[in-house]
């Protein structure tokens, strides 16, 4: 049982490594987006005999702690589980703090983009949630404008942009997508959009920013309609789909938390037909920090949660990267596939270089 190495600083390239010595080194430490990491630890350490040392922490705290770690001469972690694309491609990967290994045994499986410059192992979104036990015939509303609409006022709810880095790519994501906002208000009011004083005022005190769009008078109207701010997603899920409300807020939070619907407790479901887009989609990516103290195991549990660890994560609404699993997903969840649904893509690059903008146009329009 090999384990092939495709890319490393201390470590020539293409050089196989026996099982042995990823036992021998005995553990593997993670830094983890998500917390189901933990559902990895007995399974692998019984397989392997290899202890699984998991820390559950945000993707944007992950890169900070591993920057300052490194300056440090500090190498504690040898895998990490990160959704942070805009980071990742533009700070940790060409500043070497994070490399890419591709398992043979997947990549057959994978479209290039999944492989290179990281490997991909899931697909997970932001998306618009509604609850199902009030509005069973569909969502009560049919575009992302109706959340600018005076009876969405305080019944939206959403982590803080300034707290949480995936919120913010969500709506940094719809700001980069200001064509397909104006034509959706055109669609709504049947008008060509117009833009406030404050817009407009907003602009002209933003030296990055050349003219108002669309989308940055959704922003206004969107934080003007007094959106609520909670910090956790599954939170927001559960108050979304509290099956004992009469008047239920909309939600933005995560896809995969549609394994959180209890039937008689909560009744939350995607608003699929949103337009132009129901969510943001962004890749969870796989990959060994630099100078790993444990790199074989590393690669042993990256190719490990590609293979059947992927278990904890094969959840309705978290698409797995590997065409043959997200086939079956579809199947045993009955959802739409992953290619046909109106999410937008997160753009790393454009999300990372226009951040300080973004922030700064936020707090004005705020």
């Amino acid at each position: 049982d090999l384990i092939m190495l495709k890319v490393g600083r201390h470590i020539r390239p293409n050089q196989r490594y026996k099982m042995i010595i990823a036992r021998e080194e005995g553990e593997v430490v993670i830094y983890s987006v998500s917390s189901r990491i933990a559902k990895l630890v007995d399974g692998f350490k019984e397989r392997y005999d290899i202890n699984i040392i998991g820390y559950d922490i945000p993707s944007d705290l992950q890169l900070e702690k591993l920057s300052r770690e490194h300056r440090a001469g500090v190498h504690s972690v040898d895998v990490l589980f990160n959704s942070e694309s805009s980071i990742l491609l533009n700070e940790a990967l060409p500043k070497q703090l994070v490399w890419n290994f591709i398992p043979e045994s997947v990549a057959g499986d994978l479209e290039s983009g999944e492989m290179n410059p990281l490997l991909i192992q899931r697909h997970s979104s932001r998306i618009v949630y509604y609850n199902t036990a009030v509005h069973p015939d569909g969502a009560p509303l049919d575009s992302l404008w109706d959340m600018t609409r005076d009876e969405w006022k305080g019944r939206v709810l959403l982590p803080s942009p300034l707290e949480d880095s995936l919120s913010a790519n969500f709506i940094q994501t719809v700001l980069n997508n200001s064509d397909e906002m104006a034509a959706a208000y055109k669609r709504e009011f049947g008008e060509e959009i117009t833009f406030s004083e404050d817009v407009i005022e907003a602009v002209e005190e933003n030296a990055t920013l050349d003219s108002p769009t669309a989308s940055m008078e959704w922003l206004y109207r969107f934080l003007n309609n007094e959106p609520v701010f909670q910090g956790s997603t599954t939170k927001i899920f559960k108050n979304v789909g509290d099956v004992t409300q009469e008047k239920p807020p909309i939600g933005i939070t995560t896809f995969s938390k549609l394994r959180k619907n209890k039937e008689g407790v909560y009744s939350s479901g995607p608003a699929y037909d949103l337009d132009p887009a129901f969510g943001v989609t962004y890749p969870t990516a796989l990959m060994i920090a630099d100078m790993a103290p444990n790199p074989n195991a590393a690669k042993l549990l990256i190719r490990y949660m590609m293979e059947e660890g992927f278990s904890p994560w094969n959840e309705p609404g978290d698409y797995s990267a590997r065409e043959s699993v997200e086939a079956e997903q579809v199947k045993e969840f009955d959802l739409p596939s992953f290619e046909d649904l109106k999410l937008w893509p997160v753009d790393a690059e454009e999300i990372y270089y226009s951040k300080f903008s973004f922030l700064a146009l936020y707090l004005e329009l705020s």
